[in-house]
């Protein structure tokens, strides 16, 4: 009997060391992830205390918590005696030989029937191998708790934050909150523009916004975004406004087209023909609505129908043969693209193509002048047949379709203008991204006064705008002057000799060339701050009068 409790024995410590080990596996792991928190914490944020006692307390803590764990989940679901012979039983086939001589009582053992079995069940234990069948083995468990050693041997080389670190973070977290700020502001006005262009009946305008729109909610989204990624998204926006605002060509570009419109015999169409060379949409759209309404009420005479009718001939004219010229450059451009390749000539080519390319982007100016066209030769049959009121409706469609393209490059101007204020409202530290007078352009040249500035009423005086004179009193007793005076010889002072050779012209030759390079290096400042639309329409003004010679007025 007491060979077969020795067996059992054995048995039981070996199910229970292979228990300990499972249990201590589990508990090991999940005490490891634990401290593998608490050693990223030095990573993310400075502490003051020693970071080496900080990582050894709980390394060492969590093997001893696996080891306290593991020993008590063990002892409280420990296997009896009972269990470990019912193992010997299943293990070795014995019948339940084991078992059943471990639970029976000193009378049943006391029995003929008793004895047997238990002789029986002695004789079998003395040939048991138990080590053979209950061996300790190394199972696939015992490799989870590499998992987070080896998250902490990555951890190694990580610098721990510093104070300097973690300021830099807070400033990081607050710059991409300014940026959401200023991003949510553009998108909420970027919402007000694009109902108002599908209200106008803007459709290209509106599926451009919707597209910006959706952008912009990217861009607010991001978590890792700084100031420098956010103003190379917005350049990406107004990049999209730029080519769409190309397409639709410029007051340059019509300039050129409709330069024989100045040789235009003179009639009631003469500040319309001004308007349209000069590109002004909105002011052609002004003079063709005057023109239809003197054409409804009547009050044009018929020598001023037959002076509108043959202007109107030769703004068609101008306007087809302009559609036509451009045509045929690219036709000839495409010719001489094809010649290049044929010829081996692979860097003309390239060059080419650029030039064909930026022709195309006239396509749609283009277009628009054919309709301008169209509706001008509808005008003109219509005048040929002595039909006034179906030439002042054919009139006052051309005036719709001005004004359309007017709103949309409108719009597109307008929404530009508010891209580069966002672009301030990202970098600003006085209202974090949500708008403020020194972000927003109120005051563009700040002690200026007389201009188109936004705020008080002022003189100029550094209160700034327009408006009506301030109430505090200003200082009229004194003026300034200026006094030229008559300067006389002086004497010539000897400050010293300079050693060297002379040479005439090297010094003017090395300033010239220093004045060269850094005329070539200075940046054109309006590519990172472009003048607000009315500074920018009064310049434009300014070198249109400059190149006509003169300043009249309009005809």
């Amino acid at each position: 009997m007491d060979h077969v409790r020795h067996q059992v024995a054995r048995v039981r410590r070996r199910l229970m060391l292979q228990k300990f080990a499972s249990i201590f596996c589990w508990s090991l792991f999940a005490a490891l992830c634990i401290a593998l928190l608490a050693l990223a914490v030095p990573k993310l944020w400075a502490l003051s205390f020693d970071l080496d006692t900080w990582r050894l307390s709980w390394l060492v803590a969590s093997v001893a918590a696996a080891v306290v764990i593991a020993g008590v989940v063990t002892r409280w679901t420990a296997p009896s005696m009972n269990d470990a012979a019912i193992a010997i039983d299943q293990q070795f086939g014995l019948k339940e030989r084991i078992s059943s001589s471990l639970s029976m009582s000193e009378a049943e053992l006391d029995s003929e029937i008793g004895k047997a079995l238990l002789a029986d069940a002695a004789r079998r234990a003395e040939k048991l191998d138990v080590s053979e069948h209950f061996r300790h083995r190394v199972q696939r468990i015992a490799l989870l708790p590499l998992a987070p050693c080896a998250v902490m041997a990555v951890l190694l080389f990580i610098p721990d934050a510093t104070q300097d670190n973690q300021a830099q973070a807070s400033v990081d977290t607050a710059s991409q909150q300014q940026i959401k700020t200023a991003a949510d502001e553009l998108k909420k006005k970027l919402a007000v523009r694009r109902k108002r262009a599908e209200a106008q009946g803007l459709k290209d305008a509106g599926d451009l916004f919707k597209k910006i729109e959706a952008d912009l909610d990217q861009l607010s989204q991001r978590k890792d975004m700084n100031q420098k990624q956010a103003m190379v998204a917005l350049n990406d926006i107004k990049k999209q406004l730029q080519e769409r605002r190309d397409q639709m060509g410029s007051k340059e570009e019509m300039r050129k087209q409709l330069a024989g419109l100045k040789d235009m015999q003179r009639g009631p169409a003469d500040k319309l023909a001004s308007a349209m060379q000069r590109g002004e949409l909105g002011k052609a759209e002004d003079e063709i609505k005057k023109l239809v309404k003197k054409l409804s009420d009547g009050t044009m005479t018929k020598a001023e129908q037959k002076q509108l009718e043959n202007q109107i001939a030769k703004m068609q004219e101008a306007i087809e043969k302009a559609v036509e010229k451009h045509e045929q450059a690219k036709q000839d451009l495409q010719k001489k693209i094809d010649q290049a390749k044929q010829e081996g000539r692979s860097e003309d080519a390239e060059k080419l193509e650029k030039e064909l390319q930026q022709m195309q982007q006239m396509d749609q100016q283009m277009q628009q002048m054919q309709q301008m066209a169209e509706g001008l030769a509808q005008a003109k049959e219509a005048m040929q047949k002595g039909d006034a009121s179906s030439a002042a409706e054919s009139l006052e469609q051309l005036a719709e379709e001005l004004g359309e393209m007017q709103n949309e490059m409108d719009q597109l101007e307008e929404m530009m203008d508010q891209l580069s204020q966002t672009k301030q409202q990202m970098r600003c530290q006085s209202c974090q991204g949500s708008g403020c007078q020194q972000c927003q352009g109120s005051g563009q040249f700040p002690g200026s006064g007389g201009g188109k500035g936004e705020g008080g009423d002022g003189m100029g005086e550094g209160e700034g705008g327009k408006g009506d004179r301030p109430e505090e009193e200003t200082e009229t007793g004194n003026y300034e002057s200026q006094v030229r005076t008559k300067p006389k010889n002086g004497s010539g002072i000897a400050a010293g000799f300079a050693n060297g050779p002379n040479r005439k012209g090297v010094t003017r030759e090395e300033i010239k060339s220093a004045v060269i390079n850094a005329m070539q290096e200075e940046s054109d400042p309006l590519e990172d701050r472009p003048l607000p639309r009315a500074e920018r329409e009064h310049t434009e003004q300014y070198f249109n009068q400059l190149r006509q010679g003169s300043s009249e007025p309009d005809r």
